[in-house]
């Protein structure tokens, strides 16, 4: 029998791209999910799939503490991740103090287990070379997403210690595949709107994920004693940037702009400090795209016995493929 079987799951962010994805997954593998979230219309098919469905702010004490109530096992995929989602303000109230007190309100219900869900921008601006769970988190970096998600990591890592709540911190790279906004509509937009995304020749390292990967990979991290107090980074194998935008040129007939690096280097260090970016271009992106940074899932293959089942092409197929059945591309050009 499965392990999820009959299990009690509470998923935080479950209107979400991950969360949504997460929740059918479970409640496939026969587990008794409740997912959390604010635009509940947006998800109604997973009620189909069995998931039960919950108006719930993230920061309502009253409604989280009644959602843990009986269940067995918490996801928390729910992120401040960008503007979109509310003022830089809002960043620190989302994805540090609310993880603090999940964790404290998961200890108070007797939960097995707390899955936390971070993201490898923790670890700060990627520099070269492999970058393992056990560099520390950087608390101090600049940028708010990643700054915020360390920083909710030490205080998640720090309390469940404390409390003796089995915690796991999972740490993905850029989740991409069907009704993925960020690393894949988004990516897509900015290859039709010829916005400049190659800096310089293209060959810093992405670090791509499929979502069917890392929901694999998170079923482990809940199910296998092994994970208890540890972390694990969740990528595939690093591609180029110049690759991993190459997909998206293929798919729209367009093939992407680059922009040589003395102009990205010029914009950075004399139009960014005026408030210009022209591009959208900033230090911090500027580094993300040029910087030759591993992520690799060592600790996952060795403790979990994880391992990737789609590779690049298939998920970029995928990808495509549900593209076109949304309408951002159109559907008389052949797949893929």
């Amino acid at each position: 029998m499965s392990f999820w079987q009959g299990k009690k799951v509470v998923i935080t962010g479950a209107t979400g791209f991950l969360g949504s994805a997460l929740a059918q997954r479970l409640a496939t593998a026969g587990a008794r999910v409740t997912g959390l979230g604010r635009n509940l219309a947006a998800v109604a098919y997973l009620e189909k799939a069995g998931v039960t469905l919950q108006r719930a702010d993230l920061l309502d004490g009253d409604a989280m503490r009644e959602a843990m109530a009986g269940q067995e096992i918490v996801f928390h995929a729910a992120a401040w991740l960008s503007g979109r989602h509310g003022q830089e303000s809002d960043a620190y109230k989302l994805n540090v103090t609310a993880v603090r007190e999940l964790v404290r309100m998961a200890q108070a219900a007797g939960i097995s287990r707390f899955i936390h869900i971070s993201s490898v921008a923790a670890y700060g601006p990627p520099r070269d070379g492999d970058i393992l769970e056990t560099q520390p988190v950087a608390v101090q970096q600049s940028y708010v997403y990643g700054r915020t998600k360390a920083m909710g990591e030490v205080e998640a890592r720090q309390l469940a210690q404390e409390l003796g709540l089995p915690l796991v911190i999972i740490r993905p790279g850029m989740v991409y595949g069907p009704r993925a906004y960020g690393w894949t509509i988004n990516m897509l937009s900015l290859v039709q709107k010829r916005t400049p995304v190659i800096l310089g020749r293209g060959d810093g390292y992405a670090c791509p994920i499929y979502i069917d990967n890392l929901i694999d990979g998170l079923l482990l991290a809940g199910s296998q004693p092994a994970a208890a107090g540890r972390a694990f980074n969740f990528c595939d194998p690093p591609i180029t940037w110049r690759q991993f935008f190459d997909y998206y040129g293929a798919m729209c007939g367009k093939s992407p702009v680059r922009l040589p690096l003395a102009a990205a280097l010029l914009i950075v260090k004399l139009l960014y400090p005026l408030g210009l970016s022209p591009g959208g271009i900033t230090p911090d992106l500027l580094q993300f795209y040029t910087a030759k940074a591993r992520y690799p899932t060592t600790q996952a293959e060795q403790l979990l016995g994880y391992q990737p089942r789609v590779g690049i092409d298939e998920g970029m197929r995928r990808a495509e493929t549900w593209l076109r059945q949304q309408g951002y591309l159109p559907q008389s050009q052949s797949p893929l």
